[in-house]
């Protein structure tokens, strides 16, 4: 424990838990463009891998469970993506090196899941659980608020885990990915939806810098998605 500046306890264990997952989910967010029920249902069976027809070439992929369209879609794992989930899977682990079951409740069915080695999920007060939106979005609030970040009109800086969806789309498309593959992706059902996603505005409101992966901009990379969405 310690006390922050108005004398009020801090539990240094649970702000260090929360600014490690306001990280993890940032950076899962805008290298995948998912939602962020996706993301938190992402579990180490989600990690697989692809054999290119083309080449026979093995990559590693991303499975994305069905969510909102009912369709389940594979995402490329770009290096950078990679890093981010070598890193949670170390912190998931337990001691024998498994990550552990965990139950969670799907709010859309009202029901509970099957217990399953959850990506998103910490340990508090001796139990784990699995991490929630209130969670995320209460961890990016103290990240951005610690940060002190402004936006062009002067105001603190606040984002919505949806925002990176939209920073996804925008950057993929800048870079040269096509907006029908960006449309499979994101698993828009209508490429309209995609296209109203794309606004080169909040790559400049935000300060954020292109991060699409060499291996998404080249036209190999993009070959990789022609492929895996044929």
């Amino acid at each position: 424990m310690a006390w922050d500046q108005q004398g009020h306890r801090r539990n240094l264990t649970q702000d260090e838990h929360r600014a490690f997952w306001a990280w993890a989910a940032v950076e899962f967010l805008r290298h995948t463009g998912v939602r962020i029920e996706e993301m938190l249902e992402t579990s180490h069976h989600s990690i697989t891998q692809y054999k290119l027809p083309s080449t026979g070439e093995i990559v590693p992929l991303l499975q994305i469970a069905p969510s909102k369209t009912d369709e389940e879609r594979a995402l490329l794992v770009s290096p950078e993506l990679a890093d981010v989930l070598s890193t949670i899977v170390w912190r998931v682990r337990d001691r024998s090196g498994a990550i552990p079951l965990v139950a969670s409740f799907d709010d859309r069915e009202r029901l509970w899941n099957p217990p399953l080695p959850l990506l998103f999920q910490w340990d508090s007060a001796g139990r784990l659980w699995p991490v929630s939106p209130a969670n995320i979005r209460k961890a990016l609030n103290e990240v951005l608020a610690a940060t002190g970040l402004i936006d062009e009109n002067g105001k603190p800086l606040r984002f919505q885990p949806h925002d990176f969806r939209r920073i996804f789309v925008t950057d993929a498309i800048a870079n040269g990915m096509p907006p029908h593959i960006a449309q499979i992706i994101c698993g828009h059902k209508d490429i309209n939806t995609t296209m109203g996603y794309n606004d080169p505005r909040e790559l400049r409101q935000t300060g954020e810098k292109p991060q699409v992966s060499s291996a998404q901009r080249g036209s190999e990379g993009l070959q990789r998605y022609y492929e895996l969405a044929s």
